[in-house]
C-alpha cells in the first residue's frame, strides 16, 4: 500500500511539472522591429553647429488602427529637358557626387538628375517623423500635447542640443516641443524619442502610401532617395493627407530652420524657404520648398560629400534663376 501511494504521488508531481512547462512556454516576450533596432539615425554633426541628438521612451499605443489611409495623388511630373540641363551645367565637376530633383507645384514642371540614386538619410528621416506625427495628430490618433519621457540611452545621442529642448516640470517634454527641436535645430534625442512613440513601421507604411518607394526609418540603413525626398517634401507643403492646422505647423517649423548653408543660400533674401538639412560623413544633403513669385516648387539635393555646401547652393541658385526666368 505504501508503495502505491508513493507511486501515485510520484505520478502527480511529475504531471504538474509537464503541465506547468506547457502554460508557460507560451510567456514570452513581444518586441516591435525597433526593440532591437538600436539607435536608427545617424546625428547631425556639430562641425557646423546644425543637428544634434536626443530621445525618449514611448508609451504603450494601439497601432492597429494607425495604418494610413490612402493619400491623394500627387502632381503629375511635367518632365522638363531645359530645366534638367540647367542643373546639370550647375553641377558642373561635382557630376557623380549629386543627386538633384525638382518640381513645381502649380504645374508639375519637373527636373530630375540621378534622383533614383540610394544615399544615407542622415536627419533628412527626420520629415519622415514629422509628417507622421502630423498625420496621426489630423486624424485624431495623436495629441502634440502629450508628453515622451526621454531614457538614458535616448540623452547619451545628445550632441549639444538637449539644452534647446523644454522640459515640462515632471521631466518630460510634449509631442509639440520635440517636434520643433528634431525640425529647427536637428535634435537627434526628440527624434528618436518620437520615432519610438509613433512606430517605425507605422511610417513607413505612410512613406509607402505617399509613393515613397526606397526610404525607411525603420532599419538603421536609412536609405532614401533625392526623388522620395522631393515628394516627401511636396506633402508637407501642400498638406497631402493632413489638417489644414497639420500643414501650416510642419511649414512652419521647416521655415524656422537654423541650418541655411544649402539651398536657402541660392535664393534672395525674402523668398520663404523651408528646408531640413541631414550631414554626416559621406552625406550632406538638403531638402526644401520654396515660396517663388513665379510659383512654389520643392528642391531634393543629396550629396556623397560630407559636410561640402557651396555644390548645394550653386545648384539651388542655378533652378531659382531657372523656375523665376520671364518666358
Amino acid at each position: 500500500m505504501l508503495l502505491f501511494v508513493l507511486a501515485l504521488s510520484l505520478f502527480l508531481a511529475s504531471l504538474m511539472i509537464l503541465t506547468n512547462a506547457i502554460l508557460g512556454s507560451g510567456g514570452g516576450e513581444l518586441h516591435s522591429p525597433l526593440s532591437t533596432l538600436g539607435s536608427p539615425f545617424v546625428p547631425e554633426s556639430a562641425v557646423s553647429a546644425h543637428d544634434q541628438p536626443e530621445g525618449a521612451v514611448p508609451r504603450p499605443r494601439a497601432l492597429a488602427a494607425t495604418l494610413p489611409p490612402e493619400a491623394p495623388p500627387s502632381l503629375v511630373a511635367q518632365n522638363d529637358p531645359a530645366l534638367q540641363r540647367v542643373i546639370e551645367d550647375a553641377i558642373g565637376a561635382d557630376a557623380g557626387h549629386l543627386s538633384v530633383v525638382v518640381r513645381r507645384l502649380g504645374d508639375g514642371r519637373t527636373a530630375s538628375v540621378d534622383g533614383d540614386r540610394v544615399f544615407y538619410a542622415a536627419s533628412t528621416f527626420k520629415l519622415a517623423i514629422l509628417y507622421e506625427a502630423q498625420r496621426q495628430r489630423s486624424l485624431g490618433l495623436l495629441d502634440l500635447d502629450d508628453e515622451l519621457t526621454l531614457s538614458e540611452e535616448d540623452a547619451g545621442e545628445d550632441l549639444g542640443t538637449l539644452g534647446a529642448v523644454p522640459f515640462e516640470a515632471g521631466g518630460g517634454v510634449t509631442v509639440r516641443n520635440a517636434l520643433r527641436a528634431m525640425i529647427t535645430v536637428s535634435d537627434n534625442s526628440s527624434a528618436v524619442a518620437l520615432l519610438h512613440h509613433l512606430g517605425g513601421g507605422i511610417v513607413d507604411g505612410t512613406l509607402r502610401r505617399l509613393g515613397l518607394s526606397a526610404t525607411s526609418v525603420n532599419t538603421t540603413d536609412l536609405p532614401t532617395t533625392a526623388n522620395d525626398m522631393a515628394l516627401l517634401m511636396e506633402a508637407i507643403a501642400t498638406g497631402r493627407g493632413v489638417s489644414a492646422d497639420a500643414r501650416e505647423e510642419m511649414r512652419a517649423l521647416l521655415l524656422d530652420q537654423r541650418t541655411r548653408f544649402g539651398i536657402p543660400q541660392g535664393v534672395p533674401s525674402g523668398v520663404p524657404i523651408g528646408n531640413k538639412t541631414g550631414t554626416w560623413e559621406g552625406a550632406t544633403h538638403d531638402v526644401a520648398f520654396v515660396d517663388a513669385p513665379s510659383g512654389a516648387y520643392v528642391i531634393a539635393i543629396l550629396s556623397d560629400r560630407g559636410w561640402e555646401w557651396s555644390p548645394l547652393a550653386r545648384v539651388s541658385k542655378a533652378v531659382f534663376q531657372a523656375m523665376t526666368a520671364t518666358p
